[in-house]
């Protein structure tokens, strides 16, 4: 973190949002099958016309004995947010000008698209699938030799996703595609998050308090560095970040902070340095016109959570999916082989993976997850469950759905799932037959 202790002495704490309206930038991204909604919310000015600050009502008119709104609860106080102190009249390394932040007011600004997220959209010719592979690749190529990305599902393990069009009706397409994930780097703790995206914007002006530094690299990229912090609350959270515009129109950025999930839960200390995140951006696979490596794969597809179970259940590791990965080795898939095991999307106690179809074989997903209980026997109704219920000699319970599920669940708590994803072949006489002896290979459990 920046010393600041040769900053101004006149520069306040409690007035810097005034001052730096383009640090404390709130983005809001949901993302859906129909659509996105982006938001960002600048920051009010230090006075009194900041939402908190509204005039009270006048005391002499008289409120009602009995309404609705006195029995609404009051509203809660807005956070005491404080960031780092800057002068704004100090030069700032490789800028020959800055330029001051700009003190307007609150402004929210919103972008609403009905698009999809697709690695093939032709609005982005430099974009697909195994670009987006092959810029993660080198993402994780330029971490440093003790960082690891946690593990998790596809889209929070720093690989590349889909780009959405923000204005489908511009003639410059607009949009980025976005890598984040957990990152430890021996006793550092920490998010990271990339964008990449084509412009055709100008490098940005060196604004104060927006950047600590600018850096050319030998091939012309501009590189902006900011190592800040801000508290909520009396909460601190540190973050870093490299901005980077290349020659080619290429506009990378690089984020990483110490808090880990929703939570925003803050760990003290910032798993990459400003150093690596410059690495990184710098990374001439990163840039939109560079082509991707013949045989680049595409990435690999998410699964979701078909346990039909609670998700409780502890964590998954990396060590019990590679394990486990040796097991489905094992199993005769009629010359398919199933995609490596997964962190399923919205379940962190779930593995996932998907067989392949082929030969008159529909494709077909296997679950794994821990933590869950012993069925108890359903009331039979051939109508609303179509299934079957059975206890094996081992204390497994093992349930069929539908013709096209099996279900076992272990007594240690393992359940393990396998459903055809289409319909089974007709000359199947016992359509569930194959998939129980997949759900019930030994060692396959947690």
């Amino acid at each position: 973190m920046k010393d600041t202790g040769g900053r101004s002495a006149g520069h306040d704490p409690a007035r810097v949002r005034a001052q730096r309206a383009w640090t404390f930038v709130l983005c809001a991204v949901s993302l859906s099958a129909v659509g996105a909604i982006i938001g960002a919310v600048f920051p009010w000015p230090d006075n009194d016309a900041t939402p908190s600050a509204a005039p009270a009502a006048s005391s002499s008119v008289a409120a009602p004995a009995t309404t609705a709104a006195s029995s609404a609860p009051p509203t809660p106080a807005a956070p005491n947010v404080v960031e780092e102190p800057f002068d704004p009249k100090a030069p700032i390394p490789g800028c020959a000008t800055v330029e001051q932040p700009d003190p307007g007011s609150g402004t929210i600004i919103s972008r609403l698209s009905s698009g999809t997220p697709s690695y093939d959209n032709p609005r982005f010719p430099w974009f697909s699938g195994p670009k987006a592979t092959a810029m993660s690749n080198a993402v994780a190529d330029q971490l440093p030799p003790r960082a690891t990305i946690d593990f998790a599902n596809p889209s929070s393990s720093l690989f590349f996703g889909p780009i959405l069009d923000l204005d489908e009706s511009a003639p410059d397409p607009e949009g980025s595609t976005i890598a984040s994930g957990s990152l430890t780097n021996g006793d550092a703790h920490g998010s990271v998050f990339l964008t990449v995206q084509k412009t055709s914007a100008p490098v940005p002006p060196c604004v104060a308090g927006q950047l600590d530094a600018r850096r050319t690299l030998p091939d012309g990229t501009i590189v902006d560095v900011h190592d800040t912090w801000r508290e909520v609350d009396g909460v601190r959270t540190n973050t870093r970040s490299a901005d980077a515009t290349a020659t080619d129109g290429s506009r990378i950025t690089a984020n990483a902070g110490d808090t880990l999930g929703n939570t925003q839960q803050s760990r003290g200390a910032v798993p990459l340095t400003i150093d690596d995140l410059v690495r990184i951006v710098g990374d001439p696979r990163l840039r939109v016109s560079t082509p991707v490596p013949p045989g680049t794969p595409p990435p690999a597809q998410g699964c979701g959570d078909r346990s039909f179970g609670t998700s409780n259940g502890p964590a998954v590791t990396r060590e019990q999916a590679r394990r486990l990965d040796g097991v489905l080795a094992t199993i005769d898939f009629g010359g398919r082989r199933p995609a490596p095991l997964q962190v399923a999307e919205g379940s962190s106690s779930t593995l996932c993976t998907t067989v392949p179809g082929g030969n008159g074989a529909p494709a077909r997903q296997i679950t794994i997850t821990g933590g869950q209980s012993l069925p108890p026997q359903p009331r039979p109704d051939p109508v609303s469950n179509p299934g079957t219920w059975r206890t094996l000699a081992d204390g497994s319970v093992v349930q069929t759905q539908n013709l096209d599920t099996v279900i076992v669940t272990r007594t240690n708590g393992t359940r393990v799932t396998v459903s055809n994803d289409g319909a089974p072949p007709a000359s199947l006489t016992s359509p569930t037959t194959e998939l129980e002896s997949i759900a019930l290979t030994p060692g396959l459990k947690l």
